[in-house]
């Protein structure tokens, strides 16, 4: 067995790595957004000499106020998609698959991350192009869609989105939901309780951990994804991941590119503790209306 020292070794070593690639930079990237850009033909210098507000306010301009809000709606549509597809995929992999049907299941939700991202995407551009095989499955059973554009819109960004994000909302899910103590289940049943109403006051409120796990795993990365809205809707995809690397990387303006990089961090923080209230609340409703039935049922008795 590892002695304490051994154990407090590798905790040390993780919270230094946890330093070292994410508060560092984020720490750097916040004294950056304070400054401004150094000059012209100094492109990507930082000038710290006189700090102030003055990116976080341009910031909040346009384009990035639209386009944050359209990333916003963008974000939680899709999550909701993956939530709507994954509980009662991960429901029916935890509850209704033996052990060795569950694994590979699970395996083979897992295996498109095996295949590059870039790849992946690529390869809904071509389903989804005009010469697609998309298109000519609906030619070849008579139906011409011509018309119908789906690449480069909302609609191929929130494909992509919800194929790339629901593995990550499935696996927690099924886990939670894998968890549930049976008895729980057939002490409900026993008492009279409908499938529908077990679920309701018994499984869901347990798996409300799980759903909060897979929004907040599916949503922080979503916001800030700016190769899927990039490959899948074009012009039309402009997310506020794509509008802070363009900061970077074309516009050379670091400091500006910092500022709404900090933004961004500070609206996911809000978003991800306001989620997890309103978990701890829903499920103390919950628990509160099934004490009340509880003591009713008691006195009635």
């Amino acid at each position: 067995m590892l002695g304490r020292g051994t154990l407090r070794s590798f905790t040390s070593l993780t919270y230094a790595w946890f330093a070292l690639w994410f508060l560092a930079p984020t720490g750097i990237m916040l004294i950056y957004a304070f400054g401004h850009t150094a000059s012209v033909t100094q492109a990507g210098l930082v000038n710290l000499n006189h700090l102030g507000f003055s990116n976080f306010f341009q910031a909040l301009r346009y384009p990035t106020g639209p386009v944050l809000m359209i990333s916003l709606e963008n974000a939680v549509l899709a999550t909701a998609l993956c939530g709507v597809i994954a509980y009662p995929v991960a429901y029916f992999i935890a509850r209704k698959l033996g052990p060795r049907t569950r694994v590979i299941v699970l395996l083979l939700v897992v295996l498109p991350f095996w295949t590059d991202y870039l790849l992946r995407m690529l390869g809904w551009r071509i389903f989804l192009s005009p010469l697609g095989l998309l298109y000519g499955a609906l030619h070849a059973i008579g139906w011409h869609v011509t018309y119908i554009s789906i690449l480069d819109t909302r609609a191929a960004v929130m494909i992509g989105l919800v194929y790339n994000y629901v593995p990550l909302f499935i696996l927690p899910l099924a886990v939670v939901l894998e968890r549930i103590d049976p008895l729980l289940l057939q002490a409900a049943d026993d008492l009279g309780a409908k499938p529908w109403t077990i679920f309701r006051t018994v499984t869901f409120p347990i798996s409300m951990a799980g759903v909060v796990a897979g929004t907040v795993l599916v949503f922080v990365p979503m916001l800030g994804d700016y190769v899927t809205p990039t490959l899948m809707g074009g012009a039309r995809g402009l997310m506020i991941g794509s509008l802070i690397a363009s900061e970077f990387n074309e516009g050379q303006n670091w400091s500006l590119g910092a500022a709404m990089a900090i933004l961004l961090i500070v609206i996911l923080v809000a978003i991800v503790v306001a989620c997890w209230l309103l978990s701890v609340g829903v499920r103390s409703a919950i628990l509160r209306t099934r004490r009340r039935a509880i003591e009713r049922d008691l006195a009635a008795t």
